[in-house]
């Protein structure tokens, strides 16, 4: 008689039952749902963030070409930034030679390697190679030496270092005043910078 008396109340219960059960299945594949969608928001803002700093960095990098672009110019027109320009060496070489009217000149260019100088000029990060030529010079005396490298840096054909420098007396046997009386012999570094990876050239 009791539970006649509870039947009435079975329907609802069981309604209720189902109500809250699917409240709860609901519930929990909402919470699924918005760790997805949050997890795929965060990846979207990321790569958002990527993108927008990439186009910055292209902009960064873009202002700095600008800026600095008659400044490369200059230094890719004097040879210091590109291929190595051994034959303008050369020209300017016997040019500088006459200009100082000198005796002549003999040299020698070895193969271009990396220059390890770049780290003491606290430039150890940019492409920096070098090719080593050696210069003989006959002089009448010993100012004419300095003289000569000189003219041959104002010829602007390249970025060179003197790395060393000997000087001989010579006997030529004449009496004539216009003979040379000294030998030098110099080591220079002809330095440049390039993107490339380049052997040295041949003359």
């Amino acid at each position: 008689m009791n539970q006649n008396r509870f039947a009435p109340l079975y329907l609802p219960g069981a309604l209720l039952l189902f109500v809250l059960l699917a409240g709860g299945i609901a519930v929990f594949y909402a919470d699924k749902m918005a760790g997805e969608a949050e997890s795929v928001l965060r990846a979207k803002t990321q790569a958002l963030s990527a993108a927008r700093q990439k186009h910055a960095n292209a902009g960064l990098e873009k202002d700095i070409l600008l800026r600095f672009r008659e400044t490369y110019a200059a230094l890719e027109k004097v040879g210091f930034v590109g291929a190595e320009q051994r034959i303008n060496w050369v020209d300017n070489l016997r040019m500088a030679n006459r200009e100082s009217r000198l005796f002549g000149v003999e040299y020698q260019i070895g193969q271009q390697e990396p220059f390890s100088g770049g780290t003491d000029l606290g430039v150890g990060d940019l492409p920096m190679k070098q090719s080593t030529m050696k210069v003989k010079l006959p002089l009448l005396h010993e100012g004419d030496l300095m003289p000569f490298f000189r003219t041959l840096a104002g010829q602007k054909s390249g970025v060179f270092m003197m790395n060393s420098c000997e000087l001989w007396r010579v006997s030529t046997g004449s009496s004539l005043q216009a003979q040379p009386n000294l030998s030098a012999e110099c080591e220079l570094s002809w330095i440049t910078v390039s993107e490339r990876s380049e052997e040295g050239g041949k003359e």
